[in-house]
């Protein structure tokens, strides 16, 4: 897993699925507000195929919003971004090229406008600093766009107040998505430091407690079965072979029972410990190099919570979950089954969350359903 950046959907994949709908407005609202600015200006296109094409580009660029930043193919990097954006200006030149010598009103080119809400669309997606940036950027390109075709408006307005008029609707929203995209990335992870103070405050208090936990089940386990064999001892004069052997099991079985625990990944932990009904826990969990031990947090949260979820659907066929973890080197390789008598849109719509964070959090994801058995991969590094 590389390093998490400062956006939305990386440190609250599942909140920012609650943007799905907005994204999906603005994105098709780009296009179609293309689509009705060449129509009501279409007795200033100068070349209608050029102007065709432009569309065409400016489609391209909401698709790629569209499907980059879909939950499935989490999480929606900076060369998606900059596809969006090449996109999107191109479609921007091809704009002014199919209104070339024949432009009256800077006012009704779609192009600025069109970008702009594509801005809006991804802010949730990328930093601020690189929204801010590459919105300024564009802004400078429609601006000197938009100075070439000054010459042409036959205006006594001055250059500069077409430049502005081009330039305005790319910088205005871009710097509103940055600023969404940046204050909201500050008060999640202003939040998160509120939670892991309280984190660190509780844990020398959680310790204590487990600790008073595990010593009093070696107690039980003493009172169980090591007192009564020291006073039946103490009530006889002599210590016979049967006793020796009593003593030897008693110690194998204990050192047995330490080191069995002392062995347990936390994996292996939530298998036998996460609450659940006995018969509801029957599932193998394979770690022989005990790699489970190398996934951070984050990874070890979402994955626990997954198996939870699975356990809990109505459709799992009990016994069937497996758990396989190996790899080579520092890079981990893990792989989930588990048996739902259901159907595959069921369960990628019912588990999409999971697979929305997993996609975060984990190098890469690939989830399948075949024949009622749910198989994902996942991969992460040990650090």
């Amino acid at each position: 897993m590389t390093g998490l950046e400062r956006t939305r959907q990386q440190l609250d994949p599942v909140g920012t699925l609650g943007n799905r709908m907005l994204v999906l407005v603005l994105a098709v609202g780009a296009f179609y507000y293309g689509i009705v600015m060449t129509v009501r200006s279409l007795d200033q296109v100068s070349s209608l195929p050029l102007a065709i094409l432009a569309l065409l580009w400016l489609a391209a660029a909401s698709i790629t919003v569209v499907v980059a930043t879909s939950p499935t193919r989490a999480p929606f990097t900076r060369s998606g971004h900059v596809v969006v954006h090449l996109l999107a200006l191109g479609a921007v030149t091809l704009s002014v090229a199919s209104q070339w010598g024949t432009n009256q009103r800077i006012q009704d080119d779609f192009g600025p406008m069109a970008l702009g809400f594509l801005m809006l669309a991804i802010g949730p997606y990328r930093p601020a600093t690189e929204l801010a940036s590459a919105g300024s950027l564009s802004a400078v390109f429609v601006g000197f766009v938009t100075l070439l075709e000054v010459p042409a408006l036959q205006s006594a307005t001055p250059p500069v107040a077409f430049v502005i008029v081009g330039m305005t609707p790319v910088l205005a929203l871009s710097y509103a998505s940055a600023s969404y995209s940046g204050r909201l990335v500050e008060s999640l992870e202003r939040w998160q430091r509120r939670a892991m103070h309280s984190v660190t405050s509780r844990t020398s208090r959680l310790r204590d407690g487990i600790t008073r936990s595990v010593r009093h089940n070696r107690v039980m386990i003493l009172g169980r079965d090591v007192l009564p064999f020291f006073n039946s001892v103490l009530e006889r004069e002599n210590v016979t072979q049967d006793d020796r052997v009593r003593a030897r099991e008693i110690a194998e079985s204990l050192r047995s029972l330490m080191v069995a625990e002392a062995d347990r990944t936390w994996l292996e932990v939530i298998a036998g410990d996460d609450g659940l009904e006995a018969e509801r826990l029957q599932r193998a969990v394979i770690d022989p190099a005990g790699r489970a031990s190398a996934m951070v947090t984050d990874q070890r949260t979402v994955l626990r919570a997954l198996i939870v979820a699975i356990l809990d659907e109505p459709a799992f066929v009990g016994n069937t979950l497996r758990i396989e973890l190996g790899g080579r080197g520092t890079v981990c390789r893990g792989a989930l089954t588990a048996r739902l008598e259901t159907t595959d849109s069921f369960v990628r719509s019912a588990f999409a969350p999971y697979f929305a964070v997993m996609r975060i959090v984990f190098s890469s994801l690939q989830v399948d359903f075949q024949d009622l058995t749910l198989t994902i991969g996942f991969t992460y590094e040990q650090r």
